[in-house]
């Protein structure tokens, strides 16, 4: 587990539900064994010593959950809601662009003249 979490190339999907929610604010136990408190922790110190910017991470809001859910840290960055935006989350996590940006023209020359 943490190979893939220091691996930064590897993008990382943050699965939001209210029981997502319970577990990262709950009161430290993992009874079901995913360690799921402990990647948020992973998660969240990354996110702050890139400088708030997210490279990697992929928050996917479930049907059952909302923008209440979403943990502070996280709500400035794009969510993605499950199914709605499955063409954009899909172009994530395939690292594409949905539009591709028209090429760029001729230099442009900038002259000075004094008044």
């Amino acid at each position: 587990m943490d190979g893939y979490l220091k691996d930064k190339s590897v993008l990382i999907i943050v699965v939001i539900s209210p029981k997502y929610k319970m577990d990262v604010e709950g009161d430290g136990s993992d009874q079901h064994g995913l360690h799921t408190k402990y990647i948020h922790t992973q998660i969240q110190n990354e996110f702050i010593q890139q400088r708030c910017l997210n490279f990697r991470l992929v928050p996917v809001l479930f049907p059952n959950a909302n923008q209440s859910h979403v943990p502070m840290w996280l709500q400035s960055t794009r969510l993605f809601r499950w199914p709605q935006d499955t063409q954009d989350l899909l172009l994530r996590l395939l690292r594409e662009e949905r539009y591709i940006p028209p090429p760029l023209g001729k230099e442009l020359t900038l002259t000075i003249k004094p008044l």
